[in-house]
């Protein structure tokens, strides 16, 4: 499906992009992803684009009405000029709005993939790159982009895909603002893909006990304390059943649980993602749903697989992505038991776990006569 413009600035945006994205593709390889890097692209396109014969000048109502671009920095004084588009270029809410700009320019068909942190939601993204469509992702901020320039990578991607028949809109955002921000006009079908508040626990301590193992950089960062050597061994000897082992296991869990990075990124997910200012009450959630039939809530990915692959319209089976060095049942063993686990763990959940039954209800009454059994899987 070919780009066709919507609007003039819808077009100024497109040839910009395409043309700074190519410029600069041969830097981005090697540039670390920090803000001393977007300036030296700043700089670069500066360049670029003033000794380019183009006419890139698009208006400022179009970045403050369609990108809802708020920093004052860029529309309170544009002008257009090399370094105003080279700096817009590298905006994160230039990057975000990337999926409102395919729908309004391709016209193709809207699918969601909304999910919890540890839900299997990165198998269900990875099934649907399987099948040559293209997944934008939210990028609300810097941190969260998935390049320097965010916007011209996604367009030089969406293009090589072979379905630009289709857009999917994945990953861990606020349901009820992702739906007012692409407007009651537009319907997509999709899941939202949750699992028990206590087996997203286990797999949130598993996934990043093993990135602090592993030397992620943000986790590593995150829990300067843990020692990744000393996790090695400590997970070695807890999987083998030693006793030490198994005792240091929950110990360096429990300071897990306590810090604060891990506290922000997975206690009461289910508040974080599923209630904004108007959706604040599980009334209002059951509205939602309501509102969007063709979105349906899926709380167990293994129990729900052929579910997915139909609301999405992927053919053949999810792949399972397990990102953990070792099972739920060696973490629960450390606490002595699945019991103790989930009393350790369940203050961390109370708000989750209420959505959470919620969510089981809705599901129960969009896939009816399906039973309404909901199964907890901590693979």
């Amino acid at each position: 499906m070919p780009f066709r413009a919507k609007t003039e600035d819808d077009d100024k945006l497109y040839r910009c992009a395409k043309f700074c994205y190519e410029a600069a593709k041969p830097m981005l390889a090697s540039l670390p992803m920090d803000r001393a890097s977007q300036r030296k692209i700043v700089d670069f396109l500066r360049e670029k684009i003033g000794g380019a014969n183009n006419d890139f000048s698009i208006d400022v109502e179009f970045l403050r009405r369609k990108v809802g671009c708020t920093d004052s920095n860029l529309v309170g004084r544009w002008t257009a000029s090399p370094n105003d588009l080279a700096w817009f270029m590298v905006h994160e809410q230039l990057s975000d709005y990337f999926p409102r700009f395919v729908i309004d320019n391709w016209n193709p068909e809207i699918y969601l993939i909304h999910h919890v942190p540890k839900s299997a939601g990165t198998s269900v993204c990875e099934a649907v790159h399987m099948q040559s469509c293209f997944v934008a992702y939210p990028q609300t901020g810097f941190r969260l982009m998935k390049s320097l320039l965010g916007f011209g990578r996604q367009l030089a991607e969406f293009e090589k895909q072979s379905r630009t028949d289709r857009i999917y809109i994945g990953g861990h955002f606020n349901l009820p603002k992702v739906l007012t921000k692409l407007g009651r006009d537009i319907r997509c079908r999709g899941i939202s893909l949750a699992r028990a508040p206590i087996a997203s626990m286990s797999s949130a301590i598993r996934y990043v006990w093993t990135n602090v193992e592993q030397g992620d950089a943000y986790w590593t960062n995150a829990c300067s304390s843990l020692d990744p050597a000393m996790l090695t061994m400590v997970r070695e000897a807890a999987v083998v059943g030693n006793s030490a082992g198994l005792k240091a296991m929950r110990e360096i869990s429990e300071t897990l649980l306590k810090n604060g990075a891990f506290q922000e990124n997975y206690f009461d997910l289910f508040g974080k993602y599923y209630y904004d200012d108007q959706v604040n009450d599980l009334y209002a959630l059951r509205q939602l749903f309501l509102d969007n039939p063709e979105l349906v809530p899926c709380t167990d990915a293994a129990r729900d697989a052929e579910l997915i692959c139909a609301q999405l319209k992927i053919d053949g089976a999810l792949p399972h992505l397990n990102e953990s060095l070792f099972s739920h049942s060696h973490l629960a063993r450390a606490f002595g038991g699945d019991d103790a686990f989930m009393a350790a763990v369940a203050p961390a959940s109370l708000q989750s776990a209420e959505i959470y039954g919620s969510l089981c209800m809705l599901y129960a009454s969009k896939t009816a006569p399906r039973t309404a059994q909901t199964l907890v899987s901590f693979a």
